[in-house]
């Protein structure tokens, strides 16, 4: 009898609990919209660049630059606004990062914020700002063989039938961080 007891106290202090936590989320979600939905980075377009060109092996084999750099899926941005007051808000959400054969841009928590400023009537100013954090893009390397001439050597895939030195191609491979996605806008409307 006692350990039924018990288990209908914990089993009501849970439903509490989760009432409570359920309660809070609504709180939160209660002052907060969807701001944006979008395909796409910097680092995306600089991932689409590098897919312009190819060379041709010593074998005949054509290396076409399109199946490195086309992603399996798009880089994808969702933004929130949580309003705080009705002239500021934070801006938060999440990017899902992007990867093809040989390059990796990796997930990224946005964060940024809102603010207007009403300063006669129809007028508003308003100054938004977003900043990834995480996010890099890194390409990837290849290993090359160049026969008698040099061996088995580790290159930058895109330069590997280029004349400068193999050793010399890997300080071009793409290293960008995720800041190269931060935005920021200042914009004045007046309604007339």
């Amino acid at each position: 009898m006692l350990h039924e007891w018990t288990l209908r106290i914990s089993m009501a202090w849970f439903f509490l609990a989760a009432g409570t936590n359920h309660a809070r989320a609504q709180d939160f979600w209660a002052d907060t919209f969807l701001l944006d939905v979008y395909a796409g980075s910097t680092r995306s377009n600089v991932a689409r660049d590098l897919r312009q060109g190819g060379y041709e092996l010593s074998g005949g084999e054509l290396i076409d630059f399109r199946d490195w750099y086309t992603p399996q899926v798009p880089d994808m941005t969702i933004l929130f606004l949580k309003q705080l007051r009705p002239d500021f808000g934070i801006i938060w959400g999440v990017s899902t990062g992007e990867k093809g054969e040989k390059y990796r841009i990796e997930p990224a928590l946005q964060l940024g914020f809102v603010y207007q400023y009403i300063p006669f009537e129809n007028a508003v100013f308003s100054a938004k700002v977003t900043y990834p954090l995480f996010g890099k893009m890194t390409e990837k390397p290849c290993t090359a063989d160049y026969g008698a001439l040099g061996g088995i050597q580790t290159v930058n895939c895109r330069l590997a039938a280029e004349i400068i030195p193999p050793e010399e191609t890997l300080d071009y491979l793409v290293n960008l961080r995720g800041e190269t996605d931060a935005r920021g806008s200042i914009s004045f409307t007046f309604l007339f």
